[in-house]
């Protein structure tokens, strides 16, 4: 178990450099100055991946992998296997830092996978949700991808005990299927509303549904035998108890959600009155059955992770997939998080709308149902493609308009966790109080964070800060100085399977290189680099 340690003072000096840098070699600190300047310059990030292809054409491989290893490779990233990270790991623990493992490299499939375009600066309005992304080719790739997974959760046990290891759904099944799982959830969702209200508006964003109302059993009744043949009013009302889980003659949407099992959705539909949306997005027998193999491959990651005490982060991703991740998710958290600890935490983008609210009503669902609430929460990436994607379908973006609007939810949602404390009569697990890592490189979100966790006399092993390595060092090592739990996002790999991240990471590097938060960081990294050289 974490140690349980004060509140501290919230008033911190994050510009510090000594503090900040005191980790850092002065060639770690030069190397850190280049990298930002190289990140500067717009044609060498906008063609870095082409530059990559002629250096290897030219220099070759093996040269151009030792360059690469030698500048941003181990800026960015910890070494190349699980041996090769221990100094790196070590050297993290020294200054009370953890660390957020991810293998960056995919099983190989002969392919280099497709590279993320550089992104405008609004497109990243926080700290990047994982270091890559995966392409679905087929069940086997799915199988050792869950291998690959394995590898950093004994990865974690061997180097950093108290750190995270870092999955990717998408890695574990086709994303396809997770696009259609999504699409079901989102009916089920408006079944539940259609049950009560026939005023369901079907291109209403999935997280900004109106689930705050209950049904009793005659609206139940009523609204059931409207769209469904097939069921007696005997029938109807052993569904209707089967849900109503406290007894109080009315179901909620928590009862409903866990009631109502994607597996069993088909049958269900079978007895549609009407072929619409519902009897269209229900999984078919082989889609079932994929579904059910990706959930082994999670439970084979989880089980290990559980064995030897590793908590683990299921990454937040793309929109038309995320419901079906937050259903796997929950699912998982209410398997693994019944012990000492949470093992399983979930990703809430904070750029979507109506997000404290579902960050509420999974709070208020493990208190019900009797798991430890464990969460990263991130402001989110990619916004204007989501937007973009939103526009050409003729629907509302499921993006918040604003910078300050993001903001403000991820404010809120952290304050909902923050303010979720001990309740005994919840029982051991259910009763405790929620736990979260806030994944951001805006200062003033941190010290806001920490604010509110004097004002709440919130103890320091509920909450967790985290950055990504080579970025936002005045934080990550100013917060351990003080007594917080501080991470750092920890990418490892063999350098040619690192690739794509590198390019990755360039190029956020690159879109977020005018906010105020980089320009203080690359600032800093200058001063001490002038500060040290000084003398010489």
């Amino acid at each position: 178990k974490p140690v349980v340690k004060p509140v501290v003072s919230a008033e911190k000096d994050f510009t510090d450099g000594t503090v900040a840098f005191q980790s850092k070699s002065t060639w770690e600190l030069f190397r850190a100055w280049c990298v930002f300047q190289i990140c500067a310059i717009g044609p060498i990030v906008r063609h870095c991946d082409t530059l990559y292809m002629y250096s290897v054409k030219v220099l070759g491989a093996r040269l151009t992998h030792l360059l690469l290893r030698k500048t941003f490779f181990e800026h960015f990233c910890a070494g190349e296997s699980s041996q090769d990270i221990v100094p790196r790991m070590r050297e993290l623990q020294k200054y009370n830092v953890g660390g957020i493992l991810d293998y960056a490299a995919e099983a190989k499939d002969g392919e280099l996978p497709e590279t993320v375009k550089p992104i405008d600066e609004e497109e990243t309005v926080g700290a990047p949700l994982s270091s890559r992304s995966y392409d679905y080719e087929s069940e086997a790739l799915c199988d050792a991808r869950a291998q690959i997974f394995r590898v950093a959760v004994r990865g974690v046990k061997d180097t950093i005990p108290d750190g995270f290891a870092a999955i990717k759904l998408s890695g574990l099944g086709n994303p396809v299927l997770l696009e259609r799982m999504s699409t079901c959830l989102a009916e089920v969702c408006r079944l539940y509303k259609r049950l009560a209200d026939d005023d369901v508006n079907p291109k209403e964003n999935y997280y900004m549904i109106d689930r705050s109302f209950k049904i009793d059993f005659e609206t139940f009744k009523k609204g059931w035998l409207k769209m469904f043949e097939g069921k007696s009013e005997e029938e109807l009302k052993t569904m209707f108890d089967a849900m109503d889980d406290n007894r109080d003659g009315y179901i909620s949407y928590l009862e409903w959600s866990s009631g109502v099992k994607l597996s069993e959705i088909n049958e269900m539909v079978r007895g549609c009155k009407h072929q619409g949306r519902l009897f269209q997005a229900a999984l078919n027998e082989e889609e079932v059955k994929l579904y059910s193999n990706m959930l082994k491959r999670v439970q084979g990651i989880l089980d290990l992770a559980q064995e030897l005490g590793v908590r683990v982060m299921i990454d937040a991703e793309w929109t038309d997939i995320q419901p079906a991740i937050d259903h796997i998710t929950i699912f998982m958290q209410r398997i693994y998080n019944r012990g000492e600890l949470p093992i399983v935490f979930n990703t809430y983008q904070t750029y979507l709308k109506g997000m404290p609210t579902r960050v509420q009503r999974d709070l208020d669902r493990s208190r019900r149902e009797g798991w430890r609430f464990g969460a990263k929460l991130v402001r989110g990436a990619y916004m204007v493609s989501e937007r973009q994607k939103a526009e050409e379908r003729g629907l509302e973006s499921p993006i918040c308009e604003t910078y300050e609007k993001t903001e403000e939810n991820f404010h809120k949602a952290i304050d909902v966790i923050l303010a979720h404390g001990e309740d005994p009569s919840a029982g051991a697990c259910g009763g405790a109080a929620a736990e979260v890592l806030v994944a951001s490189h805006n200062r003033y979100s941190i010290e806001r964070t920490i604010q509110k966790m004097a004002e709440l006399a919130v103890r320091q092993d509920r909450v967790g800060f985290g950055q990504l390595m080579g970025m936002a060092d005045h934080l990550t090592y100013t917060l351990a100085r003080y007594g917080y739990r501080s991470y750092k996002y920890v990418p490892y790999g063999p350098v040619d399977e690192v690739v794509p991240y590198l390019i990755r990471r360039t190029q956020e590097n690159s879109a977020i290189l005018g906010s105020p938060s980089v320009q203080e960081e690359r600032q800093m990294v200058g001063s001490e680099l002038l500060r040290r050289l000084r003398p010489i």
